[in-house]
């Protein structure tokens, strides 16, 4: 059973097929946790654009349309 589950660097390595970047990753992280777009700029001294832009870049690189798609592909491909 402990051979399932992954570790976080394991995680981190299956995200590098969809290409994110460390900051995509972050950003996914606190989408799948239902953070706004304005709490996770607040939370990473970023603007709101500058977030809206790496959501867009997560959803073209996973090849969904929004972040709830994002979130449950996120979680059933264990990148977060």
């Amino acid at each position: 059973m402990a051979s399932s589950l992954s570790s976080p660097s394991q995680s981190r390595n299956s995200g590098y097929r969809f290409k994110l970047s460390a900051r995509e990753f972050e950003v996914l992280s606190m989408l799948v946790e239902g953070k706004s777009n304005p709490e996770i700029a607040s939370h990473l001294y970023l603007s709101t654009n500058t977030i809206k832009s790496h959501v867009n870049g997560i959803f073209n690189k996973l090849g969904v349309n929004d972040r709830v798609q994002a979130a449950v592909f996120a979680v059933r491909n264990q990148l977060v």
